[in-house]
């Protein structure tokens, strides 16, 4: 008769399995702004604490940010793939006007969730009460001086720079100022798209070629952003215990496999296009 530890036990009985789909999108920006908020016009990104590094024989420490916008971003590339193809979506607004009568949604939209069925961008994107579909999120920032660097965790080196600008001044002293951060350089998010269907993931597909800003200060020059490639993937995960010194430690193994679509443009003919058949309707009447 065998008999097992606790430990073995574990180890042949616990592993965990899944399949999930993602997509990898690799950017470039020369200057961008990813607001945390905005109080006083001040406009810093989100600081999520320190972590050491390694360069050589010595340990040094980096500041990490948090790249936060990434989905309103993808939002309003779908918003406006959307409209060139005449098909009408949410807007991120619940009301269409003010008490006063003025318009708060342009054309080609309507109300947020007041849609049945559900539209294309509300099937992914949710609404104040419906959850999400997706998930859009990026390894944080970190601007490292050095070239050569090891971490515990991934990060993304950037650069990073703040500066105190002066929004009001009398007699050259400043009487109103404020700090922002911006960034530079190569950058990567993931989108998570294991529940959504392959005509939805092929409209966020194409939006992606509508991605030209990120963040704030878009009049004065900042935020352009381009987009380097794109990667649909289907990540087989698998997590184990694997026994060392008595320690049962977490071991994490990945498979991706490509996520390949034939023809990416033909999302439109799973779902209606109610602005397009009203202007066919009328060209008819005529």
């Amino acid at each position: 008769m065998l008999i097992y530890s606790v430990a073995e036990v574990y180890l042949r009985l616990s592993t965990m399995k899944k399949t999930k789909k993602q997509i990898v999108v690799r950017a470039f920006t020369p200057i961008a702004k990813p607001i945390n908020t905005s109080i006083q016009k001040n406009s810093t990104m989100l600081l999520l604490g320190e972590i050491p590094y390694v360069n050589g024989e010595k340990t040094f420490n980096t500041k990490l940010y948090y790249l936060k916008g990434l989905r309103g971003m993808l939002r309003h590339a779908c918003m406006d793939l959307a409209r060139d193809h005449g098909i009408e979506v949410c807007h991120s607004s619940e009301k269409a006007e003010l008490k006063d009568g003025t318009k708060l949604i342009p054309q080609g939209f309507h109300p947020l969730g007041v849609c049945d069925p559900p539209c294309m961008l509300r099937r992914i994107f949710g609404t104040f009460r419906e959850d999400s579909r997706i998930m859009v999120y990026a390894d944080p920032i970190t601007s490292i001086s050095h070239k050569e660097y090891s971490t515990e965790v991934k990060v993304q080196k950037v650069h990073i720079a703040s500066e105190n600008r002066i929004a009001l001044s009398y007699e050259r002293i400043p009487i109103q100022d404020f700090r922002q951060s911006y960034f530079s350089g190569y950058f990567t998010f993931i989108i998570d798209v294991t529940i959504l269907t392959d005509e939805e993931i092929k409209f966020l597909l194409e939006s992606l070629l509508y991605i030209e800003y990120y963040g704030g200060g878009r009049n004065a020059g900042y935020g352009h952003v381009k987009i380097l490639d794109v990667e649909p993937q289907q990540i087989v995960i698998e997590r184990k215990f694997k026994s060392e010194n008595g320690t049962l430690k977490v071991i994490k193994e990945e498979k991706v496999i490509p996520l390949e679509f034939e023809h990416i443009d033909d999302w439109t003919e799973s779902i209606s296009i109610p602005a397009l058949s009203q202007e066919l309707e009328l060209m008819d009447g005529e």
